[in-house]
């Protein structure tokens, strides 16, 4: 259990004082000491990953409770229920990895002396939405350079289209997670901007209209990106389409180019009386030559062009 306190509310050596309660994969002793100071019951992990919305948001015996069912915690791990539940005195926040957007919250919160619990619940959201911007700040620049991997290459092997093909679905998988954590976290502004909480002052109040316009502008710029990815994925398979058809000219060209050693085996297999190689002492030996130059050549041909 990591317990953060607010300077000038919380004693430093009084768990009970604390303002603010972070858990994080609890054990169920830590769980039970934070129910009896903060006087709620705190959800499972299942309750937390339910994805009706009456699961996501409620009030119960003064305490707010508000669930995120799928919060991306990092770029790259994958995504984990959060619960935020507000009382009057205090917040818990309960969740099972380990976060970015929490360690920003907790270093604003202990510069910022007296802060509520409501407070510190919004400077949460704020650096959720701040996290989630340099991530899609990652993801766009990522884009940007398999963008010019893909048009910027003369010579693509299958193997090169391969690796981009992987590359475009790992950058569609993080815009996919953080879209499932920004679309939960869209969910708990609105109730926060319409509820009308009496802990959510006119200050407050304000920064959680201005975390609801950062939603919309990231939103906005995830369909971008996620326009993007999908032209790059066509433009892929489209480069691996016409890489198979090289294959197919390939094809009918080496079954064009074996087309002389069949013809040469044919008219040599061929035993009339005046054929001039019949009487030629090396005729054996150049009908051979010849054959083996006809499947010989081709071969090397291809093999330079890098079709084999």
């Amino acid at each position: 259990m990591l317990t953060r306190r607010v300077p000038g509310n919380a004693s430093d050596t009084a768990a009970t004082e604390a303002v603010w309660y972070d858990l994080v994969d609890p054990t169920g002793e830590e769980i039970r000491t934070v129910e009896q100071s903060c006087g709620m019951t705190l959800p499972s992990r299942a309750a937390l990953g339910s994805i009706e919305l009456s699961s996501r948001i409620g009030v119960s015996d003064d305490v707010l409770r508000l669930v995120v069912p799928y919060f991306s915690h990092d770029n790259d791990a994958p995504p984990s229920p959060v619960g935020f539940l507000l009382a009057p005195h205090c917040l818990v926040t309960l969740r099972y990895a380990a976060s970015p957007a929490f360690d920003l919250a907790a270093t604003h919160v202990a510069h910022t002396p007296s802060m509520t619990a409501a407070g510190i619940l919004t400077s949460i959201l704020e650096a959720a939405i701040a996290t989630s911007a340099d991530w899609l700040q990652h993801v766009s620049s990522e884009t940007g350079k398999l963008s010019t991997s893909i048009f910027g290459q003369p010579h693509r092997r299958s193997g090169v289209l391969r690796r981009m093909l992987t590359e475009v679905g790992q950058q569609e998988g993080r815009l996919t997670r953080m879209r499932l954590s920004a679309t939960g976290l869209q969910f708990i502004v609105l109730f926060l901007h319409d509820c009308g909480n009496p802990a959510f002052d006119k200050a407050l109040q304000q920064r959680i209209v201005a975390v609801r316009k950062d939603l919309e502008v990231l939103a906005e710029f995830d369909s971008q990106l996620t326009d993007k990815l999908q032209f790059l994925l066509d433009a892929v398979l489209g480069f691996i389409n016409i890489d198979q058809n090289d294959v197919i000219k390939l094809l009918t060209v080496a079954s064009v180019v074996s087309a002389p050693p069949m013809i040469l085996a044919g008219v040599w297999g061929m035993n009339f009386k005046n054929m001039p190689e019949l009487g030629s002492p090396y005729g054996y030996a150049f009908a051979l030559a010849a054959i083996t130059l006809s499947v010989v050549l081709p071969l090397l041909w291809f093999k330079r062009r890098g079709w084999m």
